[in-house]
């Protein structure tokens, strides 16, 4: 008895000083953090998202105190968290271009041209990887929703096999983006409606045999509207930077109706 109460007192007087020594150890390396980061946490929406290209909001924070990200970063936020940053910062004002997703494919399931049938793992991921999900284009969207799933602001739906982007709800958080396997979604500007909703390269004759809706390269948006519109690599491209120019001559002139608003 006497034995256990001595090694019952030992383990409690070593516990008492490694507790001691843990104490003084944190008080001794602790590392102060910057107040100036509680400041720009209560602006921030805390999405956590990653967009800014930090770890998370925390991180964002630390990095433009560093003057490793701009008071633009957080596109999540928007031109009110720019301002209210920038302000915090001491930093002049910019402006920010609000973006939104874009997808650039419009082969949905009654579309889509199949060479064979995918019994795998439905998810994107996995179809691009076995004989491109059994569809005929390579380029186009495998329609299981990867997109969505990663969506944290339930800003995407599938409609018939093909992602819709909802306008109110995206934060152009970039997310969708990265999780496609084909590249299908980018980030456009949230003012210019007009998307090609194509993401082939193929040849226009290859294309015609792929999918009834892909860019042929016909080269017929470039000549209507010249200064928005170019023809690349065997698909059309649209230069966002040209804002105010009237789309609609192109819009209504493809002929597999590849262009479109919204």
């Amino acid at each position: 008895m006497e034995t256990l109460l001595t090694a019952v007192i030992v383990l409690g007087l070593m516990g008492f000083v490694f507790a001691a020594l843990l104490a003084l150890a944190s008080d001794y390396f602790r590392v102060e953090e910057d107040p100036r980061i509680a400041e720009i946490m209560k602006i921030l929406p805390g999405a956590n998202c990653g967009a800014c290209g930090a770890a998370g909001c925390h991180d964002f924070a630390s990095k433009l105190i560093a003057g490793e990200k701009e008071s633009t970063g957080c596109t999540v936020g928007g031109q009110d968290v720019a301002c209210k940053l920038s302000v915090l910062m001491g930093q002049a004002n910019q402006t920010v271009i609000k973006k939104i997703a874009a997808v650039r494919c419009g082969a949905n399931e009654n579309r889509r041209i199949k060479k064979a049938k995918y019994d795998g793992v439905k998810t994107c991921a996995a179809a691009n990887l076995i004989s491109g999900g059994g569809l005929a284009c390579l380029y186009g969207c495998l329609g299981y929703g990867d997109c969505l799933c990663v969506c944290p602001f339930d800003a995407i739906k599938m409609e018939n096999g093909l992602p819709v982007i909802d306008l109110k709800k995206c934060t152009a958080c970039g997310k969708c983006v990265t999780a496609c396997p084909r590249g299908i979604i980018s980030l456009r500007p949230h003012d210019f409606k007009v998307v090609i909703a194509c993401s082939s390269r193929d040849t226009g004759a290859q294309t015609r045999k792929n999918c009834p809706v892909g860019c042929i390269a016909c080269g017929i948006c470039a000549k209507a509207v010249p200064e928005v519109f170019a023809v690349s690599d065997n698909l059309a491209a649209i230069d966002y930077s040209k804002t105010g120019v009237d789309c609609s001559a192109a819009i209504q002139k493809c002929p597999t109706k590849c262009i479109v608003e919204n």
